[in-house]
Formats: structure tokens, sequence, C-alpha cells
């Protein structure tokens, strides 16, 4: 069979003077704009808000190419500059006034040609900062002067000393002389990428929606169709993605041309073939790229795929605001009980949920292994912190909880809430519940599905977009336990575990009596001891005291397991010999930028658009 693929020209009238000139070459008198590379790059992802994809690392990948953040932390750990061009530190000591000036690149534009501005920083960071927004990633900027007391509702939002002093310019006052290295690195986060308001504010479902977005990075989303036929009746045949290079990504101002600066002009995904007819595919020289591989072949890739740890530790919430099922009828908040989360934890044998799961590593804490110690790749919080917890099945620990607990197993019944369509995690839950049954509990694993969102947008009905009803009830603490992807917002500890603390924890506030109140961790896991070691990082005088209280807090929430880690998690894929150039972040993102295929012009089959939307139509 010959290796083809569809190319699908450029109709939007307003780029036809932009990209004279900028094609490759021409076949049958059509332009031909780059490579168009077939793949496979992740499980389907339905909601593109980067700001919400720190829990599920197929989210995450997708979004590291549609977004661009201030500064990026390169594979050996170095913080580089990417939106940003440059940064001073101001500091006035008489005043007390320390400030930081951060000068955009003047070449950034969004995929509609927009340049990205200060004032999409400053629009995403508050957002993030919003009282109202539920986001882990607020703590990043509490360094900023008023940011923690505007997420507190103790001050307007417009009091946070972020200004944006020219349209490339962004000022940000500090609350003193902080840790500005520390400060930078939490720039690479991407729940911090800058936003462009009009777009975000018009819908509730922008992040849904190719037409509703607009993106920073190298690729946007130029077709997605999730099983959906032109009638909108659920057909997986017509699964696909289509990434096309963002032609603005990295242009300069007085660029007369679109700049060439993303070498592929696509990257098509077939979400119809099976995971294991795409790894088919692949041995075939169909695609050239594998991003996820099926777990009935995991075994047969362990000499050969690429592998690389990331930046993720597979968690399960336990509710403890959740009311469970007795066997009485009552309910109990079970999971308020220390006991019962430590025995369940207990009896987890997580070696051999790593074995079945092949691409995986036995979780012995909750930060994962390539988080930095100090602020440096050169030491890692790990290898200091060593393990916390057993990563193999302590049954009669287990027993031992349970009786501390006073309470019958056989009497509650709850359930493991869980992605339907992510086959790793299910693997996991069912095996995890499988663990929780043989100490007496009646669980079991709830498959969350997606739904149709027929909701209209703008007056006119919106077809194909997903509902990610698992991430919206996560986020509104609808779930008794949750399986989630735990993505470390940066590669400082702080990151990971200052979120359980209440003040940190990005949950918004709670009115009572006229006053707002800190809304503690989304599993309602509140200590005070817990909070005075974050705390005490928090206004570390050095980088030494903020780890050495970074890993008590991690030892004294492994004791108290509000969260259980199950596994680190590993990136395993697989790349033909014929494409090049593909690049890992530190985070395990993948970058396509300059990515090269050997002979792409012969994949190439040219085809109007008009054609290609006639032949979906058929």
């Amino acid at each position: 069979m010959s290796k083809r693929i569809t190319a699908l020209l450029l109709t939007a009238l307003v780029l036809v003077g932009c990209l004279a000139g900028c094609y490759d070459r021409k076949i049958d008198g059509e332009n031909v704009f780059g490579a168009e590379i077939t793949l496979y790059l992740t499980d389907p992802v339905y909601e593109l808000d980067p700001a919400l994809c720190l829990n599920n690392d197929s989210a995450y990948q997708l979004c590291s190419l549609l977004y661009d953040t201030l500064f990026k932390i390169d594979a050996n750990g170095k913080l580089v500059p990417s939106i940003a061009e440059s940064y001073e530190i101001i500091k006035n000591e008489k005043k007390h006034e320390y400030k930081m000036n951060i000068t955009l690149r003047s070449g950034n534009s969004w995929s509609d040609g927009i340049y990205v501005s200060a004032e999409d920083c400053i629009y995403a960071w508050k957002r993030v900062l919003d009282p109202e927004f539920n986001s882990e990633a607020c703590c990043l900027l509490y360094d900023i002067l008023n940011a923690r007391e505007a997420k507190q509702g103790d001050c307007s939002i417009d009091d946070v000393g972020i200004y944006a002093i020219d349209e490339l310019v962004l000022q940000i006052t500090f609350v003193g002389d902080i840790d500005y290295n520390a400060f930078l690195l939490n720039l690479t986060s991407i729940a911090l990428a800058p936003l462009r308001e009009r777009i975000v504010e018009k819908n509730g479902d922008w992040a849904k929606k190719p037409a509703t977005t607009v993106n920073s990075g190298p690729f946007m989303i130029r077709r997605v169709n999730y099983g959906f036929d032109t009638a909108n009746t659920p057909d997986p045949s017509y699964a696909s993605l289509t990434l096309e290079r963002n032609s603005f990504y990295r242009r300069g101002k007085d660029s007369k041309h679109l700049d060439e600066s993303v070498t592929p002009y696509r990257l098509i995904v077939d979400f119809s073939r099976t995971k294991e007819e795409q790894l088919a595919d692949f041995a075939e020289g169909k695609i050239f790229y594998v991003g996820d591989i099926a777990l009935s072949a995991r075994a047969n890739y362990k000499d050969t795929a690429v592998i690389n740890d990331l930046l993720s530790t597979h968690t399960y919430y336990l509710n403890e605001k959740a009311d469970i099922v007795k066997a009485d009828g009552t309910t109990e908040k079970l999971f308020a009980d220390k006991n019962i989360r430590l025995a369940l934890s207990a009896a987890i044998d997580r070696e051999a949920i790593a074995s079945q799961i092949v691409f995986a590593k036995a979780a012995s804490a909750i930060v994962p292994g390539k988080v930095f110690e100090a602020g440096s790749a050169k030491t890692l919080f790990r290898s200091v912190g060593g393990d916390l917890i057993k990563t193999t099945a302590d049954t009669s620990a287990a027993a031992g909880f349970i009786s501390a607990s006073g309470k019958n197993p056989a009497d509650y019944t709850f359930s493991i809430s869980v992605r339907a369509d992510d086959e790793v995690h299910v693997a996991v839950a069912e095996a995890v519940c499988e663990s929780w049954k043989q100490l007496g509990f009646n669980v079991s694993v709830n498959k969350v599905q997606l739904s149709v969102n027929d909701e209209k947008l703008a007056g006119e009905d919106v077809k194909d977009i997903y509902d990610d009803n698992f991430c919206e009830r996560f986020y509104d603490g609808r779930f008794e336990v949750a399986a989630i992807d735990l993505i470390a917002n940066t590669p400082d500890a702080f990151s990971v575990l200052a979120p359980f603390a209440t003040g940190y924890s990005g949950q918004g506030q709670a009115m009572t009596s006229d006053e707002y109140i800190d809304v503690p961790h989304k599993t309602g896991y509140s200590d005070e001891a817990y909070d005075a070691i974050i705390d005490k990082a928090f206004g570390a005088a050095n980088s030494a005291d903020r780890a050495a209280a970074l890993h008590e807090a991690e030892a004294r929430l492994m004791e108290d397991m509000p969260v259980i880690p199950i596994l680190f998690n590993q990136d395993a894929y697989l790349i033909s010999g014929d494409l090049s150039k593909v690049k890992v972040d530190y985070f395990g993102g993948k970058i396509f930028t300059k990515a090269k295929l050997k002979n792409y012009l012969d994949y190439i089959v040219i085809t109007t658009e008009e054609e290609e939307e006639k032949k979906e139509a058929e």
C-alpha cells in the first residue's frame, strides 16, 4: 500500500497575500506548504484550557504544542526564554520596592496574527488569582504584591502588582526581596501561559472547539472531529485531529511574509484507528510516531521505545467531604478517617501495577523523580528525600489500620472515578479496586463517559464538542475517589506540596458571616501543622532552608495520606528513522517545531478543501 496523506489547502483569504512565496514547492500546479506528518500523538483531549490541563498527561502533551509560556525548561533542566526576551530586576532598598520588568519578544503572535502582549499575561495570571477560579497554580504567583490577598478576597484583583508599562513590557512588583530565580522557574508552568481575554470571556466552552480558540504555540488546531458525521451523529470512523503550523509563531513585526520558524505544515492523527492498529501502521511505515503505545503491546516495546520519566505522579484523591453509603442506608465521611486512608494505601502493590503498565515506576512518595532539589537540576528532590512509602502491598499493616479505625469495611460502598477512554487509568483502577476489595470494602470502578455538548455559542449550533465529565466533576469535587495524573506545575516541590495547605490550595474562598475564609485542598484535607510547614517553606531565607521545609512537608503528607500516590509516570514513544529533530522538554512535552520527515513529498496528495469536505460528507 502506498504511503500517502491528504494535504488540505488554506482557504482563508486573509492569509493569501502573506503566504505568497512561503510554500516549499508545487505539485500538479498546487502549492505545498511543508511536510504533513501522520502520527499518533496522544489519546483524544476534549478540554484545551492550559490552566486545567495538569491532571492528565495527554492534555498536557497537546496543550504544550498549542500554548507558549514566558520561559521554558529544556531537556537538561536549564531555564530558557520563550515568549519572554529578557528581564530586569529593579531594587530600591530605601523604599523597599522590588520589581521585575519582563520584555516579550516582538515576534510572538497568536494564530490569528495578533501579537501576544503584556496584557495577555496579566489577564491569564489574574484569572488564576480570581477567588472564584479554582487553580492550584495560584501559589506560584504569591510572591507578587497583593496576589495572595486578592485570591483570599481581601483586596481587589486590580490591586495585584502586575502592570503593562508597554505593549511588550510586563512589570511585576513583589512583596519583598524574593528568590527571583525561583519565580522565573514558576513562569514555565503552562497554567500561567498568556491568554486572550476576549476569547476566554466570550463563552464558557471556548477551550473545546478550534473555532473559538487562538493559540500562541507553534501549532494550532486546524480540524478536530471526536467521532461525529456531518449530521452530528456519533461515528468513530470520522474521529481525527489535524494540527497545523501557527504561521505567525515567532513572526517579526517587520516581516512581510509569514515566518518559517515551524518546519512541519501539519501533524495528522487518525483517531478512528485503535492503538493496536496504530502500531501496525507504524510497523508498515504508514505513520511515523506513536506517542501512546497500546497497553496490550507494551511488553513488546520495552527495548525499542524511547522512555523518559515525567514530572507526573498517578495519584488517587480521597474526598474527605464525600458521604459514603453504609450498609444500613446511612452515610459517613469515610475518608476523613486517617486510618482508613493509610489502610487503603498500604493494601496497594505498586510494583505489580507498574509491571502491568510497563512504562511506569512504583511511586515511593508524592513528588516525582525529576523535581529539582533547591532550585537546581544538579540534584533531585527524590534522591534527597528517598522512599517515604512502601511500593509493595503490606496487608498486615493495612489490617492494623482498619482495626485502629474501628470500622467494618463490609459496611461501606464507594467507587473509583476514572476516565472511561484512558485504558491505562482504567487498568490501574481495576487493580486497585481488587486490592481494596480484599480489605472487605465494596468498591467499583466508575468509568466516567464523555457527553455531547449541544449548547449554542454566539446564537449558532456548534457541533462536535464533547464535555469531559471527569474533568468537570473533579474540579467541582463530585467524586469519592478520583484517579488523576498529578503533574507538577514546575520542577519545584513547592508546586506539588503547597496546594495541600489551606491558603495555598487555589480552591477559592467561602463566605461565612460576611467574611471570606480559605477553602482547603480539593480533597478536604486540612492540617494546621502542615500549613505551618508550607508557610515556613514559602518564607524561607534561602533555598537550602526552603528545601528542608519541603521535605518535612512531604513526609507529613505521606503520614496523613490525603491522596495516594500509585505510579511515577513515564513517557514512552516510538519514532520512525525517517522522522528527525523531534525534541522533548523537561516536562516530557514533545517539540515538533523543527521536525523533519525524509522525502515528505512522497506522502502528499493534493486535494482542495471543498473536495475534502465533500469526501467527509459522503
